[in-house]
Protein backbone atom coordinates (compact mmCIF):
# COMPACT_ATOMS: atom_id res chain seq x y z
CA UNK A 1 0.00 0.00 0.00
CA UNK A 2 1.34 3.40 -0.98
CA UNK A 3 1.89 6.00 1.75
CA UNK A 4 -0.11 9.06 0.79
CA UNK A 5 0.30 10.84 4.13
CA UNK A 6 -2.94 9.42 5.52
CA UNK A 7 -2.98 6.45 7.84
CA UNK A 8 -5.51 3.71 7.97
CA UNK A 9 -7.47 3.09 11.13
CA UNK A 10 -7.08 -0.63 10.44
CA UNK A 11 -3.32 -0.31 10.93
CA UNK A 12 -3.77 1.10 14.43
CA UNK A 13 -1.93 4.28 13.50
CA UNK A 14 -3.35 7.70 14.18
CA UNK A 15 -4.97 9.72 11.44
CA UNK A 16 -3.20 12.89 10.31
CA UNK A 17 -5.66 15.19 12.08
CA UNK A 18 -5.11 13.31 15.34
CA UNK A 19 -1.35 13.67 14.94
CA UNK A 20 -1.75 17.42 14.33
CA UNK A 21 -3.78 17.82 17.51
CA UNK A 22 -1.06 16.23 19.65
CA UNK A 23 2.11 17.62 21.21
CA UNK A 24 4.73 15.33 19.65
CA UNK A 25 7.14 15.51 22.60
CA UNK A 26 4.77 14.02 25.19
CA UNK A 27 1.75 12.80 23.26
CA UNK A 28 -0.48 15.31 25.06
CA UNK A 29 -3.68 16.35 23.43
CA UNK A 30 -3.96 19.94 22.35
CA UNK A 31 -7.15 20.27 24.39
CA UNK A 32 -5.43 19.11 27.59
CA UNK A 33 -2.58 21.57 27.17
CA UNK A 34 -4.86 24.50 26.31
CA UNK A 35 -7.14 23.67 29.22
CA UNK A 36 -4.14 23.48 31.54
CA UNK A 37 -2.89 26.87 30.35
CA UNK A 38 -6.31 28.52 30.61
CA UNK A 39 -5.99 29.22 34.34
CA UNK A 40 -3.62 31.86 35.73
CA UNK A 41 -2.55 29.78 38.73
CA UNK A 42 -1.50 26.94 36.45
CA UNK A 43 0.50 29.32 34.23
CA UNK A 44 2.15 30.72 37.38
CA UNK A 45 3.13 27.17 38.45
CA UNK A 46 4.70 26.45 35.07
CA UNK A 47 6.52 29.79 35.07
CA UNK A 48 7.81 29.03 38.57
CA UNK A 49 9.56 25.94 37.21
CA UNK A 50 10.67 27.62 33.99
CA UNK A 51 12.47 30.27 36.06
CA UNK A 52 13.73 28.01 38.87
CA UNK A 53 17.02 26.16 38.98
CA UNK A 54 15.32 23.01 40.30
CA UNK A 55 12.55 21.03 38.59
CA UNK A 56 11.02 19.77 41.87
CA UNK A 57 8.90 21.73 44.37
CA UNK A 58 6.24 21.17 46.99
CA UNK A 59 2.65 22.37 46.65
CA UNK A 60 3.41 24.76 49.54
CA UNK A 61 6.32 26.28 47.57
CA UNK A 62 4.06 26.74 44.56
CA UNK A 63 1.23 28.20 46.66
CA UNK A 64 3.66 30.72 48.15
CA UNK A 65 4.84 31.67 44.65
CA UNK A 66 1.27 32.11 43.36
CA UNK A 67 0.15 34.01 46.48
CA UNK A 68 3.10 36.40 46.24
CA UNK A 69 2.06 37.37 42.71
CA UNK A 70 -1.63 37.99 43.42
CA UNK A 71 -2.96 41.02 45.25
CA UNK A 72 -5.78 39.39 47.18
CA UNK A 73 -4.81 35.71 47.20
CA UNK A 74 -5.08 33.72 50.42
CA UNK A 75 -2.29 31.17 50.87
CA UNK A 76 -4.59 28.46 52.27
CA UNK A 77 -7.16 28.88 49.46
CA UNK A 78 -4.44 28.83 46.81
CA UNK A 79 -2.83 25.76 48.38
CA UNK A 80 -6.13 23.87 48.39
CA UNK A 81 -6.92 24.91 44.79
CA UNK A 82 -3.47 23.82 43.64
CA UNK A 83 -3.68 20.48 45.45
CA UNK A 84 -7.19 19.57 44.30
CA UNK A 85 -7.58 21.24 40.89
CA UNK A 86 -4.61 22.94 39.30
CA UNK A 87 -1.73 20.55 39.92
CA UNK A 88 -3.80 17.47 38.90
CA UNK A 89 -4.89 19.31 35.72
CA UNK A 90 -1.24 20.05 34.85
CA UNK A 91 -0.35 16.42 35.55
CA UNK A 92 -3.21 15.22 33.36
CA UNK A 93 -1.83 17.36 30.52
CA UNK A 94 1.61 15.78 31.05
CA UNK A 95 3.28 19.07 31.95
CA UNK A 96 4.23 17.96 35.47
CA UNK A 97 4.36 14.80 37.57
CA UNK A 98 2.60 14.92 40.93
CA UNK A 99 2.96 12.73 44.01
CA UNK A 100 -0.12 13.60 46.06
CA UNK A 101 1.10 11.73 49.15
CA UNK A 102 4.24 13.84 49.51
CA UNK A 103 2.66 16.82 47.69
CA UNK A 104 5.76 16.95 45.49
CA UNK A 105 5.65 18.29 41.95
CA UNK A 106 8.24 17.62 39.24
CA UNK A 107 8.31 19.77 36.11
CA UNK A 108 8.19 17.88 32.81
CA UNK A 109 7.32 20.70 30.42
CA UNK A 110 6.25 20.76 26.80
CA UNK A 111 7.69 22.57 23.81
CA UNK A 112 4.23 23.70 22.71
CA UNK A 113 3.23 24.91 26.19
CA UNK A 114 6.59 26.67 26.59
CA UNK A 115 6.17 28.52 23.29
CA UNK A 116 2.67 29.67 24.30
CA UNK A 117 3.95 30.80 27.69
CA UNK A 118 6.88 32.61 26.06
CA UNK A 119 4.48 34.49 23.81
CA UNK A 120 2.21 35.52 26.66
CA UNK A 121 5.12 36.33 28.99
CA UNK A 122 6.56 39.06 26.79
CA UNK A 123 4.36 41.57 28.58
CA UNK A 124 1.48 43.91 27.88
CA UNK A 125 1.33 46.54 25.19
CA UNK A 126 -1.06 49.36 24.31
CA UNK A 127 -3.62 46.96 22.86
CA UNK A 128 -3.02 44.28 25.48
CA UNK A 129 -6.57 44.21 26.82
CA UNK A 130 -8.17 43.82 23.43
CA UNK A 131 -5.56 41.27 22.38
CA UNK A 132 -6.03 39.33 25.62
CA UNK A 133 -9.76 39.18 24.99
CA UNK A 134 -9.17 37.95 21.43
CA UNK A 135 -6.63 35.37 22.61
CA UNK A 136 -9.04 34.11 25.27
CA UNK A 137 -11.92 34.01 22.79
CA UNK A 138 -9.95 32.01 20.22
CA UNK A 139 -8.52 29.60 22.80
CA UNK A 140 -12.00 29.07 24.18
CA UNK A 141 -13.27 28.34 20.68
CA UNK A 142 -10.37 25.95 20.09
CA UNK A 143 -11.38 24.01 23.19
CA UNK A 144 -15.03 23.82 22.18
CA UNK A 145 -14.81 22.70 18.55
CA UNK A 146 -14.39 19.10 17.44
CA UNK A 147 -13.10 19.73 13.90
CA UNK A 148 -9.26 19.60 13.99
CA UNK A 149 -8.95 22.11 11.14
CA UNK A 150 -11.16 24.62 12.96
CA UNK A 151 -9.32 23.91 16.23
CA UNK A 152 -5.99 24.60 14.50
CA UNK A 153 -7.41 27.82 13.01
CA UNK A 154 -8.42 29.15 16.44
CA UNK A 155 -5.08 28.26 18.02
CA UNK A 156 -3.27 30.04 15.19
CA UNK A 157 -5.54 33.07 15.53
CA UNK A 158 -4.85 33.19 19.27
CA UNK A 159 -1.11 33.03 18.64
CA UNK A 160 -1.41 35.75 16.01
CA UNK A 161 -3.14 38.04 18.52
CA UNK A 162 -0.41 37.28 21.05
CA UNK A 163 2.26 38.28 18.53
CA UNK A 164 0.36 41.35 17.29
CA UNK A 165 0.09 42.59 20.87
CA UNK A 166 3.88 42.73 21.24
Amino acid sequence: MEDDGHTSTMSGERKDHERAATDESHGNSLDQILTALSEGRRRAVLNYFRNASDDVATVADLAEHVTDRADDADFQEVSVALHHRDVPKLAQAGLIEYDSRSETVRYVGSGFADSLLDSVEDGPSDGALADSENVARHLSEALSVEDPVEKDYHVRQALQHVHLGE
